[in-house]
């Protein structure tokens, strides 16, 4: 039974901190013990308890700003295996599945035990050069490698397993799991997977042939993907927009299905359709 929450907030997204207390007051009311980091503190209200180590003492997370937020949140409650409930304060939100006007109401919901957890598929990336592990970090949303700003067109060499597939001269190519399968990948042409499947998208970005298409694999297989030297001198490997590894020329980039799922929590009895019909075109869908 959840007891303990704690309220993650990105403050540009809640000027004020009014979103903050609302949801701390009304944890409080339901008998729940609101837990802030202690910057937050002097903001949230006499009833929020500051821990500067929220994601251990809490057994549920609540986020407040956009997507961004929520899929930073995500990743640092991912170790701890809680929870994470998103209250949108960005602009599409797509994660964040709770508006400002159903704080009430959704705090009511968890108080009432009606609070779905859904395992989302997880991405684990590495980078390998002269057969050592630089790099390795998971992905909610997407792994991306991408040219930087001053960079030539990128040729990427990309296998499942062992077995080539093609090599794509463009931008670079997005990795995603279902769950990122409307950010990024869903821009660069790529489609749109039910975020409980088990599977990976790979999409070219801006590629330079005419037949080039995303194309979906199992969550069983690697992705490998190798900058093939062809003049480039740097790419970049981006995990969730959050964390970067630089790229060079016979840099090995793996990818594959994390062992370990995130857990987003939902009390929301809109179905995912609902929602993407309602997020493409800017509507609000109601808890």
């Amino acid at each position: 039974m959840l007891k303990k929450v704690g309220v993650v907030v990105n403050r540009e997204r809640d000027l004020g901190y009014n979103h903050t207390k609302t949801i701390v007051e009304a944890l409080y009311k339901k008998g729940f013990t609101p837990i802030v980091s202690p910057e937050v503190s002097q903001y949230a209200g006499p009833h929020a308890v500051a821990s500067n180590t929220i994601y251990e003492d809490a057994d549920f997370i609540i986020c407040v700003g956009g997507d961004g937020t929520f899929l930073n949140t995500a990743r640092a409650a991912y170790d701890y295996r809680i929870p994470v409930l998103g209250i949108n304060r960005g602009s599409v939100g797509f994660l964040a599945e709770v508006e400002t006007r159903d704080i009430h109401r959704a705090v009511e919901k968890m108080a009432q035990g009606e609070v779905r957890i859904q395992s989302r598929m997880v991405l684990d990336a590495r980078v390998i050069r002269d057969g050592d592990v630089i790099f390795r970090d998971i992905a909610i949303n997407d792994a991306v490698v991408s040219r930087v700003a001053v960079s030539r067109i990128l040729r990427l060499r990309v296998n499942l397993d062992e077995k080539y597939v093609d090599s794509f001269p463009g931008d670079g190519i997005i990795v995603s799991t279902p769950t990122g399968s409307t950010a990024y990948s869903l821009s660069a042409g790529g489609p749109i997977a039910q975020p409980d499947m088990r599977l990976m998208v790979i999409t070219p970005i801006c590629p330079h042939i005419l037949y080039s298409r995303s194309f979906i694999t199992a969550e069983d297989r690697v992705v490998r993907i190798t900058l093939d030297d062809n003049g480039v001198t740097q790419a970049m490997l981006t995990m969730d927009g959050q964390t970067h590894s630089e790229l060079y020329p016979g840099d090995l980039v793996e990818v594959r299905a994390a062992a370990q799922d995130a857990f987003f929590a939902s009390v929301s009895n809109v179905n995912f359709y609902d929602v993407l019909r309602a997020k493409i075109h800017g509507c609000q869908p109601f808890l």
